[in-house]
């Protein structure tokens, strides 16, 4: 190529625009994986981006600065999109979850609480490219680069490139999808995302036939190694039939904060007291997807594992699940279900009809009294919902509602005359201590509700289950000194086996009341069985994947989004696979240390893995609405 050839090359579009997203998307690596492999990079990355470019070089013609700009901002949306994603889930964010991004204005406080400035640096270049071209001082020269010769054979290599990477990765599952994003290219993983579709590599194979309910119970049973105990036999079966049963859903409440005291102050005071007096399950695993408290509010009345790769509430939201609401509208029941944020959110407008709940109030019916952060307070939604339980129980109707909590959502920004909690100077000003207040204020409003069941003459009559829907502080998501408290306040490091426990309180007065801590690893999906083995519902002909804890110890739990696919817990150790099994930790769940030799647990892998997919497969037999 002659002199004045490659000069014209190097300062065409063609070139410049595709090193400046060359260097974001190494950049973007730098931020995800804590390093910047920059042979990798161009191995892995650098085709995708020449074919995208390469084709505006070749059509845009007039046009090319436009669009070649609009093309690096597109991408430095995507880059900016994929490093806030993995910030606050710890995930690579896939096109799936990016069709979510219209939900953003729901959580737009949590998502802006999450940009740092070093963000800013995927559009620093554009927007002075901006200014200089409507200034007509644009530095890039629009060449007519030599199509034929040049960018016809650049775009056929990058195509051919990039197939060849898409090729190579296309049959290589690897089990955490940050480091298959690394060692896939973050372009090529998207592509292969895209190609395999939102159920992603499903190829566990299984010799039951989902359609029949009966072989597939059994089937669950023995993968999960339970033994049949007849209703006559199980503890406390039918010690709470015919109550009310109240579901309060706590936002982001992990388990560490209860019965946790500061200066002697405790945190969660009524709580603390209310447990005395009930069933208390302090090691209970999250097992939410990508649909996250919508998923929290699936599990609990269906004990099915939610999907992996898209919310439950959008990809099976047009069937008919059987439920704990349908199965209590079969005792005479009326099902409700309260939640102020728009029902449009998560798809719940859906989601609700699927699961069989008759009554639900949200919006509108809360109006805009008393609002933080994503809607109208908690303090305003259990209030609202009192004269609607009031007027079953004036009626003689048992009732099932389910109390769905909004106000302790990320970022936890509490108004000042709402906090009551009076925290260590250490921990002022730091999202730790914004995150205590707001269970603070959570742990008061329950008691407050409380109280009223008990003046209403509702409260002798029901049951009451509080658990928390997932965790409030996620590693990624908070700065070093957060981590530094947060261990402070546990007296270890802050690890996973702590971010993914939730608390599960059963409250039932006259049965709970010597009240008793249950220290066996549980997870969300053990909530419905356990609530139903109380109200005299066997489950029997129910295709469930969680257990009446009550009566059953072993444990056995998968989940799938927070950590990599094949992940799980048993009675022993938390278990997070990266590649696969081989190349996994356990961790002991009493000391949370890593156990070297963990061969002997390859079978639960398996099972879990089992589990997980005959759950998806038995989802799919479910006849629509």
């Amino acid at each position: 190529m002659k002199k004045e050839h490659m000069k014209k090359f190097l300062t065409s579009h063609l070139f410049v625009v595709t090193a400046i997203l060359v260097l974001k998307i190494i950049f973007l690596r730098y931020l995800l994986f804590g390093k910047a492999d920059i042979t990798q990079a161009l191995v892995l990355e650098l085709s995708y981006i020449l074919v995208f470019t390469a084709l505006i070089e070749l059509i845009a013609g007039k046009w090319k600065p436009g669009a070649f700009l609009l093309l690096n901002l597109i991408f430095s949306t995507l880059f900016l999109a994929v490093v806030m994603y993995h910030a606050f889930f710890g995930r690579i964010v896939t096109y799936f979850a990016l069709f979510q991004l219209g939900q953003l204005g729901t959580i737009n406080e949590s998502v802006s609480a999450l940009i740092r400035p070093i963000y800013f640096l995927f559009f620093a270049e554009i927007i002075v490219l901006i200014i200089l071209l409507l200034s007509r001082k644009y530095p890039i020269r629009s060449y007519s680069l030599n199509k034929k010769f040049l960018v016809l054979p650049i775009l056929v290599l990058a195509i051919l490139v990039s197939f060849a990477n898409f090729q190579a990765h296309k049959d290589e599952t690897i089990s955490n999808n940050v480091l298959a994003a690394e060692e896939k290219g973050i372009l090529n993983y998207e592509a292969l995302e895209m190609y395999l579709g939102p159920e992603g590599q499903a190829t566990i194979q299984v010799d039951v036939a989902v359609e029949n309910s009966e072989a597939l119970i059994e089937e669950v049973r023995e993968l999960k190694g339970l033994e049949y105990i007849p209703p006559e036999q199980r503890e406390y079966f039918g010690a709470a039939e015919g109550r009310n049963l109240i579901v309060i859903q706590v936002e982001s409440m992990q388990s560490f904060p209860v019965g946790l005291e500061l200066e002697g102050k405790e945190v969660t005071p009524n709580l603390n007291k209310l447990i005395d007096d009930s069933f208390y399950f302090p090691n209970t695993a999250q097992q939410t997807g990508p649909g996250n408290t919508a998923d929290a509010e699936f599990i609990i009345n269906t004990s099915l594992y939610p999907t992996a790769f898209n919310p439950t509430s959008q990809t099976f939201a047009d069937r008919a699940f059987p439920s704990l609401p349908r199965l209590l509208k079969g005792e005479g029941y009326t099902t409700s279900t309260f939640h102020a944020d728009d029902i449009s959110f998560w798809n719940r407008d859906e989601l609700y009809p699927a699961l069989g709940i008759e009554n639900y109030y949200y919006g509108a019916f809360f109006g805009n009294e008393d609002v933080i952060g994503i809607g109208p307070s908690d303090e305003v939604m259990f209030k609202k919902a009192m004269p609607v339980l009031r007027e079953s129980h004036m009626k003689n109707t048992p009732f099932y509602t389910q109390l769905i909590g909004l106000t302790s959502h990320h970022p936890f920004h509490l108004p000042v005359e709402q906090q009551q909690f009076d925290l260590p100077e250490q921990f002022k000003d730091s999202l730790t201590g914004e995150y205590l207040v707001s269970i603070n204020y959570m742990d008061r409003i329950i008691h407050d509700f409380i109280e009223q069941l008990k003046a209403e003459g509702i409260y002798e009559n029901s049951v009451i289950a509080i658990y928390g829907d997932h965790f409030g502080l996620q590693q990624s998501a908070i700065n070093p000194r957060d981590v530094e408290l947060v261990t402070e306040l546990l007296g270890h490091e802050y690890q996973t086996i702590d971010r993914l426990k939730i608390p599960f309180i059963l409250h039932a007065p006259g049965i709970t009341d010597e009240g008793e801590t249950f220290e066996q690893q549980i997870g969300q999906l053990d909530m419905m069985p356990t609530i139903a083995n109380l109200l005299g519902l066997p489950l029997d002909d129910m295709v469930i994947f969680g257990q009446d804890v009550l009566n059953h110890k072993e444990s056995l739990l998968g989940a799938r989004y927070y950590l990599p696919i094949g992940s799980f817990w048993n009675d022993e150790i938390l278990f997070i696979p990266e590649k696969g099994f081989e190349d996994g930790t356990a961790y002991d769940l009493q000391t949370e240390e890593v156990i070297a030799d963990f061969e002997q647990y390859r079978e639960d892998y398996d099972r879990v893995l089992k589990l997980e997919y005959l759950s998806d497969a038995y989802m799919k037999t479910l006849p629509k609405r």
